[in-house]
């Protein structure tokens, strides 16, 4: 008999959250808006406990082997102990000085020397500043101010770039603006394309060059179900910004220290003018960093004619302690052999299992960041608007939730990625994980059983967003 997830007290924690915080949480992206035990047509988030190497708990005691990670920052596992001892000691010196420390120019060393683009490094505190700041370089060093990105790639929750990053499947409007608050003035130093789609892009920068400051992506979309980019594309974006004079940033916030100890310009063999780094730089410790060449980065700095950046908790000792801690371990190529190899076996299993109930499917990205897309054919997914016309949400919504009762975390979102560490593949989690897979396919097909829906004090205005595409029964 197929058993009900226990989540009450995270119910109970989230229905007291609507009180104190607008939506129950501190980021948007952690409302669950497909799940099938949130109330109906109801947002809501479940409440972690711990975490520790390749699993998590929740409040109500659940153990799950974690595929979130915290959406792509834990790339050796959860409290890895190299780096959470050398935090601990380092948190007995002092937690901020608003100086500069040795650290700075140690981790920054380790950057120049691992990543490819990186002449000249400056630390932030989060993916978003980080890129917006790049931004800010780019615009500075052309003396342009449009910036063209890409549907369905997120760089960020500014108003420059909070467009198009996951517009209605049906929209006609580009830039589709993505909050309420963002002046629509903005609307003109935005440039959205297609992603992948070599002629657009060229004639795009060929048109309108003489106001195009830079082109922002990611390597591998990471907001998208892991879409990769079509072989020879990076390079091209790379040398058509060479022919008319804009600069090439990688937004390599989620790739980057994931995929290769270079990031996804070392994989793909594609160096960008300039690069953005955060999560799995530091295991999970805030911080980023903006890197390139050393004609834009010098740019940085105080006056008239310099770029500004900064930030109180940019640098500071704790997070910088937990990169170079990570970084020492990242810097031996047997983690990633280890980790490519783990992920390799459980995209085949999963694809295994979803070609045994007959599924169509595709399983695609990288080892390290991928996902399985239920689809209406085979064929490779290349950008946004492939990816919403061809994938089952509903079938989605049902094998995370029975994964959830065997122990399987991913994240609710069929366009967030799965993401593999260290700590699952020195743990021996692969088995148990495939064969709750297999489980979760079957349940999700065959039975009928019903999700308890809660009833939670401040929902009844809460609605899910228009066009969901999980329509689930209400049970009493």
């Amino acid at each position: 008999m197929a058993k009900e997830l226990n989540i009450k007290k995270s119910m109970q924690l989230f229905s007291d959250a609507l009180k104190v915080m607008p939506g129950g949480v501190s980021s948007n992206a952690r409302l669950w808006q497909t799940s099938y035990f949130c109330p109906i047509y109801t947002p809501c988030t479940i409440f972690a406990k711990r975490a520790y190497g390749s699993h998590i708990w929740d409040v109500d005691g659940n153990r799950y082997i974690d595929f979130r990670l915290g959406f792509g920052p834990v790339i050796l596992g959860h409290g890895y102990p190299s780096v959470t001892k050398e935090v601990s000691t380092e948190a007995r010196k002092g937690t901020i000085f608003a100086l500069d420390n040795e650290l700075e120019l140690s981790v920054s060393k380790k950057l120049i020397d691992m990543i490819p683009c990186a002449e000249m490094v400056r630390f932030s505190v989060t993916g978003t500043e980080a890129t917006m700041h790049a931004i800010r370089a780019a615009r500075a060093y052309t003396g342009k101010d449009v910036i063209v990105k890409f549907e369905g790639h997120y760089h960020g929750g500014y108003d420059y770039m909070l467009w198009s990053t996951s517009p209605p499947y049906d929209t006609k409007v580009r830039p589709y603006r993505q909050s309420m608050g963002i002046p629509g003035v903005i609307r003109n130093l935005v440039m959205v394309e297609t992603w992948n789609n070599f002629e657009s892009i060229e004639n795009t920068l060929k048109k309108y060059h003489k106001k195009i400051a830079a082109i922002i992506t990611e390597p591998i979309m990471g907001n998208a179900a892991a879409i990769m980019p079509k072989p020879g594309y990076l390079k091209h974006l790379r040398e058509i910004c060479d022919r008319y004079d804009v600069v090439l940033i990688f937004d390599e916030v989620k790739t980057g220290f994931r995929v290769s100890r270079g990031g996804a310009q070392e994989f793909f063999g594609v160096k960008p003018h300039m690069a953005t780094f955060a999560k799995s730089m530091s295991n999970g410790y805030p911080i980023s960093a903006i890197v390139g060449e050393k004609e834009i980065m010098s740019l940085f700095g105080p006056g008239k004619h310099k770029v500004t950046q900064g930030g109180t908790y940019a640098s500071n000792p704790l997070s910088l302690t937990a990169a170079k801690a990570t970084l020492n371990v990242l810097k031996n190529r047997e983690v990633y052999e280890k980790i490519n190899v783990y992920g390799k076996r459980l995209m085949r299993g999963i694809e295994k299992i979803l070609d045994g109930n007959k599924i169509e499917n595709v399983v695609q990205g990288h080892p390290a960041m991928f996902q399985y897309i239920a689809t209406n054919n085979r064929d490779i997914i290349y950008n946004y608007k492939e990816l919403k016309s061809n994938y089952h949400a509903d079938l989605y919504a049902k094998v995370q939730y029975w994964l959830m009762t065997e122990g399987v975390l991913l994240d609710e979102d069929n366009q967030e990625c799965f993401y593999t560490c260290l700590s699952h593949a020195t743990e021996k989690t692969l088995k148990p994980t495939l064969d709750a897979f297999a489980k979760s396919v079957e349940k999700a097909l065959n039975s009928k059983f019903k999700m308890t829906r809660f009833k939670l004090e401040g929902t009844a205005k809460m609605v899910a967003p228009k066009g969901n595409p999980v329509q689930p029964q209400a049970t009493s």
